[in-house]
């Protein structure tokens, strides 16, 4: 793709959010970071990508706190950064590692926040992937080998999740329209619909 493009995608759980990136990062010959950005930000910033893992798109809370990843030793003299926790350690580091990747050009982000870390670069568009209840159960009944009761609590908890992550660290809400450049749902026009709908709006 000749003009630069940062296509940062948020998703609704078993809404195919990620295939939709794939698919679209495919087909523009572009790279996708979805689980790559994970390993990314462990090499870059020198900590091991279960770390990374343990905190990724997960809401802070008290059982992430701890030595020495977690709060710093009260004696120590830099107090301004005494007290933090190590969802906001992973989530800066990730922030940087975001915004180098978008520097290098065109590419595809899922989740992450990528949308308010990126949100004064002109080139990039957010996207809000989203999808009936009954499908997305479906979805992950099928990926997951769950039945339904099970894959709707799994939905239920995987989204609380990630709502509770990006409204910890954006200004915007998630889920919310207003918050993204474009909404599409996959139960109206399939995964290969949104990704035409999204190379529409490129060209």
């Amino acid at each position: 793709m000749d003009k630069r493009r940062i296509i940062c995608i948020s998703r609704e759980y078993g809404s195919g959010g990620r295939v939709v990136g794939e698919t679209l990062a495919q087909q523009l010959g572009i790279i996708c970071y979805d689980k790559k950005l994970l390993a990314k930000t462990a090499l870059e910033h020198g900590v091991s990508e279960e770390a990374v893992e343990s905190a990724d798109e997960k809401p802070v809370s008290w059982s992430s706190m701890g030595f020495p990843m977690g709060l710093r030793n009260p004696y120590q003299i830099d107090y301004d950064a005494m007290f933090y926790i190590i969802n906001d350690r992973i989530y800066q580091m990730q922030a940087q590692t975001i915004k180098a990747i978008a520097a290098e050009g065109s590419c595809v982000i899922i989740g992450r926040v990528a949308e308010f870390i990126l949100k004064d670069d002109p080139d990039m568009i957010s996207i809000f992937i989203h999808a009936r209840k009954e499908d997305r159960i479906q979805r992950v009944m099928e990926t997951e080998k769950l039945d339904a009761q099970k894959a709707a609590q799994l939905i239920r908890k995987i989204d609380k999740d990630r709502a509770s992550y990006h409204n910890t660290y954006s200004d915007d809400k998630w889920g919310q329209c207003s918050s993204y450049d474009l909404a599409i749902s996959t139960s109206k026009f399939g995964i290969d619909g949104a990704v035409k709908a999204i190379l529409k709006l490129l060209a």
